[in-house]
């Protein structure tokens, strides 16, 4: 008897390919699952695509149809001011105003009330140098020379302005002195005279500005100098009565011991209750508050815990018999602003403000603000300045192509989506839709003036020669046409656009069908895409089992193949090992 053998691990065959193989053909189920699966998800995210387009449509077509909530919503209302001459008279307007047109001539602007300190803060003969310029003037010698003679000066720590203007006048041909905050070196019989050299110690000179005057010789001041400094500590310019607090408008200041000049004025300048613009007047010593409001009004300055606008010379405050602080204005250091006059097509108008607000001129809706008076033309008449309030076109036009786009990228979006072989090809109530949108669009509204869109220079592509007929199925404007279809008769226009504009289809207006058409399209629950998504999400979902089970199945024939060939071999490798124990 010949001998048997067999390959492989007992049977010598490829079982693993095997069921690879045969597993492959019941997983092909499960492909078809899913490949059905992915088609669905496909065509769910592209109708999510085209919501996205109809609801982009609607939010266009709101712009315009919520003019029935009115105010600012309301584009048609919304009025435009123009003015032939904004450096005289620029204006706003709001859709109060009623639209017409007017001449304005501006006699006098309004001014504002301004509050000068009486503190004097020029040099003069009291001044002590070496405090000048924030404690940077330096003592020392300088040098001043008479027909070439040099005559040095020694500054001595903590000397005085007048001491230094008694060691000038020693010298001969020299005649110094101080006046209203300057500082002046003179010849007295027309000698030459040169201040200061390379070798100077003092910087004297630069300190008190001095410039010298090319035709006479003399030297002067260039401006006033102040012997304060806005780096200088308040306490230090005045004394330790100035700590404490005080009132400028509704706004109370602090002042401690490390207030400065600078911080004050900085922090009164950007508290907006104190009312005012302060700065400080270097040239005349002199702290400034100028009130932001125009008008013939006092400033509002009262002293507190603080002496400090006492020491300025804004207030007088004592205390009364019953032991109470009383603060009072020093007359005269507040300058009343004025008013301002203008004539409104013959009207003389008096405002406490160059705002000039309805109140004022009785004009509803419009304001005006004065930047200059009028002048005169070259025939000695005063130009006035024409005001025109008319509607605004260019919101309502722009709101128009927002629309037209949203519109034709609408009506492209689903053309493309359910065109053949596309996921929705065979979506009829989308076309459906679509066809609806286009039919109102292009429709006659027969209770309106203006019975189509054509009239306002809305219309469809002309068609061609071309097999491709999508531009007759999008919208375009002429932009000059609506422009003076709105000009001509704007309420004509709104009643073709808008009808009554009450929230439903049958209203009238184009864009009021339009929108009811989206609306209803995109309602939750009952809209269409609302109704087919979660109609695709359910179909999905059930896929989603079915493949699941599918896989289930598959997985387990898997198993059992893997078994059942297990078992073959191991009936083999018996026999091979009976086999191999015979003697023959």
């Amino acid at each position: 008897m010949g001998q048997i053998t067999f390959t492989g691990l007992a049977s010598g065959m490829d079982t693993s390919s095997w069921i690879e193989a045969l597993v492959s053909i019941k997983q092909q189920s499960v492909t078809t699952l899913q490949s059905k699966q992915a088609k669905i998800e496909t065509s769910k995210s592209v109708l999510d695509t085209v919501k996205s387009s109809v609801s982009s449509l609607r939010s266009s077509i709101e712009k315009l149809t919520d003019a029935k909530f009115g105010g600012s919503f309301d584009l048609f209302a919304k009025n435009s001011v123009t003015t032939s001459n904004a450096g005289v008279v620029s204006a706003t307007v709001t859709p109060d105003a009623a639209r017409q047109s007017m001449n304005v001539v501006v006699n006098q602007l309004a001014s504002s009330t301004v509050a000068t300190s009486s503190f004097n803060a020029k040099i003069n003969e009291n001044t002590i140098f070496n405090k000048l310029s924030s404690g940077n003037a330096k003592e020392g010698s300088f040098n001043v020379f008479v027909d070439g003679k040099k005559h040095e000066i020694e500054i001595e720590e903590d000397e005085n302005l007048g001491s230094i203007v008694d060691k000038l006048n020693n010298i001969d041909g020299v005649n110094a002195y101080i006046d209203n905050g300057k500082f002046y070196i003179n010849s007295q019989n027309e000698e030459q005279i040169v201040v200061g050299s390379g070798s100077d110690k003092s910087n004297f000179a630069s300190v008190l500005g001095l410039v010298r005057d090319s035709e006479t010789g003399n030297y002067a001041s260039f401006t006033s100098v102040s012997s304060v400094n806005t780096s200088d500590k308040l306490v230090d310019i005045f004394d330790d009565s100035v700590k404490g607090t005080f009132t400028i408008g509704n706004q109370e200041f602090t002042v401690d011991e490390n207030t400065t000049l600078k911080s004050l004025i900085g922090n009164i300048n950007s508290k907006s209750e104190s009312g005012v613009n302060a700065y400080w007047d270097a040239s005349a010593g002199q702290l400034v508050l100028k009130s932001k409001t125009e008008g013939a009004f006092n400033i509002n300055i009262e002293s507190g815990t603080s002496k400090l606008t006492d020491k300025l010379g804004y207030t007088s405050s004592d205390i009364d018999g019953e032991g109470n602080h009383v603060s009072n204005l020093v007359q005269g250091t507040q300058v009343l602003g004025d008013y301002a006059k203008l004539n409104i097509n013959g009207t003389d108008i008096i405002s406490s403000s160059n705002t000039v607000t309805s109140d004022i001129s009785g004009i509803d809706g419009l304001t005006l603000t004065l930047n200059s008076v009028s002048k005169e033309n070259d025939d000695g008449v005063i130009e006035p300045t024409t005001i025109n309030v008319a509607q605004d076109s260019t919101a309502v036009l722009d709101a128009v192509k927002s629309f037209i786009n949203a519109y034709n990228k609408t009506i492209e979006t689903i053309d493309n989506k359910t065109a053949y072989g596309e996921s929705l090809y065979g979506e009829t109530t989308l076309t459906s839709l679509r066809n609806n949108l286009r039919r109102n669009a292009t429709s006659a509204v027969d209770s309106a003036d203006l019975k189509v869109l054509a009239n306002i220079g809305i219309t469809t592509g002309a068609a061609s020669n071309s097999v491709d007929t999508s531009g007759v199925n999008k919208l375009q404007i002429d932009e000059e046409k609506f422009k003076k279809a709105l000009n001509d008769n704007p309420d004509a226009v709104k009643q073709l656009l808008l009808g009554d504009n009450k929230g439903n289809a049958d209203s009238g207006g184009v864009l009021n069908k339009l929108e009811k058409i989206t609306e209803d399209s995109l309602a939750s629950s009952s809209g269409y895409f609302d109704m087919k998504s979660k109609s695709y999400s359910s179909q999905i979902s059930a896929i989603e089992s079915s493949v699941k089970s599918a896989q289930l199945k598959v997985d387990s024939y898997k198993t059992r193949l893997q078994k059942q060939f297990n078992n073959m071999e191991q009936i083999i490798a018996a026999v091979q090992k009976s086999y191999s124990q015979l003697s023959i």
